[in-house]
């Protein structure tokens, strides 16, 4: 598929391994991980240790016959662990279909009250639908930030792109206020091709200053950050560039293409 979904969506295999010695999660993920990866194939593995025990559960995507007994056999011949002492055992998807059709219909709901809003905020059809197409554009570049890094799709996936949305929108807005208050004395084509350019020079500052103030705050996260934050701060980061972008030049140039086809 196009998209690396976590566990959580698709569900796998967990592998239940009594090592003979105890093993933390860092020497795990440092020396057995990539043993297992390069073993079966599989992209990510999920470590859980059981406390107490030299128990270790990895979870992966689902394991063919071969990949386990692939798997048997490296864990026989390099850490000295029978083929009684490895348990698999089939992990269902929490994260049901039902939920990612819930959190689609969300979206979907979200866009559609924001053109609502939009529309009657500014009594104009026409910037309802241009701040709709840009929201659109930067949900895909969202989603395409995540499918070209191979992040995984999981519960935050949803949250990266509603909060894109959201501040996207925003950015949006602020433009289209500023030309809605200058829009009073526009006859010609010309008129509005300078009125827009006055609006967004305007609002560009303002705009830009939120934008690197929130993309620098979100750096931050991805520089320092655990490897979860650093998944969810890099699609926020490609969001916030983006959103920045439409906002000036999709939203605005997209309003006045659908307003010259109007002969004043």
């Amino acid at each position: 598929g196009m998209m690396n979904y976590s566990l959580d969506f698709v569900g796998g295999t967990a592998t239940t391994v009594t090592f003979n010695e105890n093993w933390t999660t860092e020497k795990l993920d440092q020396e057995v991980v990539p043993k297992i990866e390069s073993t079966t194939g599989v992209k990510s593995v999920q470590v859980q240790t059981v406390s107490g025990t030299n128990q270790v559960v990895f979870k992966t995507t689902t394991l063919g016959v071969t990949q386990r007994e692939a798997l048997n056999k490296m864990l026989e011949s390099d850490y000295k662990v029978s083929a009684d002492n490895v348990a698999a055992e089939t992990i269902s998807s929490t994260i049901s279909n039902e939920a990612t059709s819930d959190a689609i219909s969300a979206m979907i709901m979200a866009l559609i009250l924001m053109l609502i809003y939009v529309w009657i905020r500014f009594k104009d059809f026409k910037f309802g639908s241009s701040a709709i197409i840009a929201l659109g554009h930067d949900a895909l570049m969202v989603v395409t930030c995540y499918a070209l890094t191979r992040i995984e799709v999981g519960g935050t996936f949803i949250a990266a792109v509603l909060t894109i949305i959201g501040y996207s929108i925003n950015d949006t807005i602020v433009t289209f206020d500023r030309i809605r208050e200058n829009q009073h004395t526009i006859t010609t084509n010309e008129q509005r091709a300078e009125l827009i350019d006055r609006s967004i020079t305007q609002t560009l500052s303002r705009s830009l200053f939120t934008s690197l103030t929130t993309f620098f705050m979100i750096l931050t996260l991805y520089v320092f950050g655990v490897r979860d934050i650093k998944d969810f701060a890099l699609p926020l980061m490609v969001g916030v560039i983006s959103g920045t972008y439409s906002s000036i030049c999709v939203a605005s140039p997209l309003w006045y293409d659908m307003k010259r086809t109007k002969k004043h």
